[in-house]
């Protein structure tokens, strides 16, 4: 029987015994249902952002609209709900009645009047107290700002550009058209400028295997053009196979060392003669970007990332010197995070604002793009600027969220900040030991503050935005009904890594009912995804991959390692061509320290879980450390780095697949297994190849491990197909039986 079809031999994976998930919903309803007012609700600023209004449960159970004056940082009720239905009684609603209002929605206008929204009615409430009816339609009308949520950001940077594009130049004196390798330039005088095709020397040859593509991209004054000469190659296809659809279906997914599509920016002159980039300027590129020319005429711009990631940057074409150069560039030997530190905001004065951890610490810098240079950095210091949230240009200010700045905190906190374009005048815009979310009202003067940590629930505040200074209190969570029903916050815990250098930062769940006499086996959920830092940082009564298996006696721990984001560039590069570490040695010694302070936990059982690139680190602990982790459940992880997509794994991985992409895949060491694997993957994963739990698995078989294998298909499955709730019951039974757990309650 052929290796591949070996997994129809573990029939028991699918009848084990599993606990009932009532347990479960019974403690979410119960846990959820004792807190309320764990975000803002119905935010609505007037147009000027001068008042504010928002709805807050009471202690009662009652929704009170409030609302805010912004100038004085006065907080009244917006409305009497006895008065407000005595007034629609006699004017718009003769049935209205105190307890049937229903009101959705108080949007504060600038007149002081409240534009009232409730159960059959809309009307206009004014300081008096009098009432007029309005039609519904018109509320669309009114200017209103979004809802308190999650920090907003600038979005895409952006990139000043004077191009224009299409086959007509700006003039309309001329048209381009290209057929094959041959360009050629008609005015509508008839006159032809034809360019020389491919075979020619200097710059009059196409480059080997190249051709034309994508529209000409014209400089202001319409005297020179731009083009991409483009290598296409043909992407690799991955067949996805759904068995419950009974469906198949072919997608692009290009992998590690695959040959990708090149492009070149190619520069023509109506005068004569085009340009390209030599390998000597360009090395190898994964992708460029767009062609930018100033307005001047002067310069085409145009931004590239390196094959491999271990840089990006911008190139120009110089008109009259007719030549290349690298303008401006971010590389590092070993890689140069490009999806997650890339930022460019370029300013009318033809400089531009540029992330760099040229400093070991990602920051913002303004760079003069006539020359390159560094005029100064924005930010500066061992902390990380995390995004840009806006750009004040006539200010010449940015906002911006930053990481670890402020002593005695967790650096994985954001706090909000303003700073001069210069670096100087740099003002907190948010404190308060937690991490903060912030969004701003029409015109920017003011901001509200939603602050948290996994163990303080959700603080509201009203801040200046001139000096963060804090105008109104709007409302505190209260989680004191929560914990009378047991609810314990995850326990923050710090300990030093491998080496004893850096603080790793995690949190410990315990187990629900918790008994201090006895001792509970550890589950550790892990995902050591180097794009990001993954603990939780604010408050939450509820997570599935926390609380479910707590709720069934078992501790539950997540910290992040060396190799993840968030803490400077020696912390990351830990992961540099080695995916396999995840940081596991960090985590070993982490919980060994969270085993001196929490002696319930019995640490010679234990487990751990994690999906995706969390899949790859949970098989990693039982093959490289297998005498602390004694199970894991890993699902549809990227096992094999060859096999998984290219963007992912060549950024940390590199280019080209060298040795160490063998050394980092699972069933390379499939031999070292130690302890059970409940190997899980969806059969229609359409992100990471469900080839490479296919070869792990068949390593494993190869390698005698079948008696430690628990093999799951799911079918019709996606990426992630496990934590569906049936696979998550079926994850915690196979803990209880690897690790000796309690029966299910």
């Amino acid at each position: 029987m052929p290796l591949r079809c070996l997994w129809l031999l573990f029939p028991w994976v699918l009848c084990a015994q599993v606990p009932t998930t009532k347990v479960w919903q019974k403690q979410y309803e119960t846990w959820t249902s004792a807190i309320s007012n764990t975000r803002l609700e119905n935010v609505q600023w007037s147009p000027s952002g001068e008042r504010l209004a928002y709805s807050w449960r009471t202690p009662e159970g009652r929704t009170e609209f409030r609302v805010v004056e912004c100038a004085t940082g006065k907080v009244t009720s917006a409305f009497d709900p006895a008065a407000l239905a005595e007034a629609l009684r006699k004017e718009i609603k003769p049935q209205a009645e105190v307890r049937n209002l229903g009101v959705s929605r108080v949007l504060p206008q600038d007149d002081g009047k409240l534009w009232i929204e409730g159960n059959g009615f809309v009307c206009t409430w004014s300081p008096d107290g009098s009432i007029q009816k309005q039609d519904a339609s018109k509320a669309a009308d009114l200017k209103t700002a979004p809802a308190a949520g999650r920090i907003r950001s600038t979005g895409s940077p952006r990139m000043l550009s004077s191009t224009r594009y299409g086959s007509k130049s700006p003039d309309g004196l001329w048209r381009v058209t290209v057929e094959g390798a041959e360009v050629t330039a008609t005015a509508t005088s008839g006159e032809k400028r034809v360019f020389a095709a491919s075979g020619g020397k200097g710059n009059a040859a196409l480059p080997a295997g190249f051709v034309w593509s994508g529209q000409p991209a014209w400089s202001p004054d319409g005297k020179q053009f731009a083009l991409w000469a483009t290598r296409a190659v043909p992407v690799r296809k991955y067949l996805v196979k759904d068995s419950v659809k009974q469906t198949e279906k072919e997608i692009d997914y290009d992998k590690p060392g695959d040959d990708k599509t090149q492009q070149l920016a190619c520069v023509f002159s109506l005068a004569g003669g085009f340009r390209y980039p030599g390998l000597d300027v360009l090395p190898l590129t994964m992708n460029t970007d767009r062609l930018d020319w100033t307005a001047d005429s002067q310069r085409l711009r145009s931004a590239y990332t390196l094959r491999g990631f271990t840089g990006h940057g911008i190139i120009e074409f110089d008109v009259g010197t007719k030549q290349w150069r690298k303008l401006l560039t971010e590389e590092d030997p070993k890689f140069v995070f490009t999806y997650g530190s890339f930022y460019r905001y370029d300013l009318p004065d033809d400089t531009t604002l540029w992330v760099s951890e040229r400093s070991g610490w990602t920051h913002l810098y303004r760079v003069d793009l006539r020359t390159g240079a560094t005029l100064n950095a924005v930010t500066s210091g061992a902390w990380v600027m995390k995004s840009v949230l806006h750009v004040d240009e006539a200010a010449r200010q940015v906002t911006f969220v930053g990481l670890g700045r402020n002593p005695g905190e967790d650096p994985y906190y954001r706090q909000v900040y303003r700073v001069n374009f210069d670096g100087t005048g740099l003002v907190a815009l948010t404190s308060g030991d937690g991490t903060h979310d912030v969004v701003f009202g029409p015109g920017r003067k003011y901001l509200i503050d939603s602050f948290s940590r996994v163990d303080l629930p959700p603080r509201f505040l009203l801040r200046r935005a001139s000096d963060g200074r804090e105008v109104a209190k709007l409302g505190e969570a209260d989680d004191a009904k929560l914990r009378s029903a047991g609810w314990e916050p995850p326990r923050r815990f710090v300990a030093k890594d491998r080496a004893g250098k850096f603080d790793i930062h995690g949190v410990i769940v315990r187990p629900f009912p918790f008994d201090p006499q006895k001792k509970y086996p550890v589950i550790e959920y892990i995902y050591a995804g180097p794009q990001d830092s993954f603990v939780p940082k604010s408050f939450a009564v509820w997570n599935a991959s926390f609380r479910e298996p707590s709720s069934q006696d078992f501790y539950v721990v997540k910290m992040d390692g060396r190799g993840t984001w968030n803490r400077g560039k020696e912390f990351h590069q830990e992961c540099w061509r080695n995916l396999g570490d995840a940081g596991l040695p960090d985590r070993v010694a982490w919980l060994k320290a969270a085993g001196r302070v929490e002696p319930q936990m019995d640490l010679t059982r234990v487990g751990i879980f994690g999906g995706s690139a969390g899949g790859q680190n949970a098989v990693h602990a039982l093959l490289r450390h297998g005498d602390f982790y004694k199970a894991a459940a890993a699902d549809c992880g990227c096992h094999d780095n060859r096999v998984d997509k290219l963007w992912w794994n060549e950024q940390w991985m590199g280019y080209p697949v060298g040795p160490w992409y063998a050394a980092n895949a699972c069933l390379t060491e499939a031999h070292k297994l130690q302890g059970k694997l409940f190997l899980t993957v969806g059969e229609s994963d359409t992100n990471v190849d469900v080839k490479c739990t296919y070869d792990l698995r068949d390593a494993l078989l190869a390698a005698g491990k079948k008696d430690l294998l628990e093999f799951t298909v799911i079918l019709g499955g996606g990426h992630g197909a496990c934590e569906r709730e049936d696979m998550r019951v079926k994850r915690v039974d196979f803990f209880r039986r690897a690790l000796g757990g309690p029966l299910p309650r």
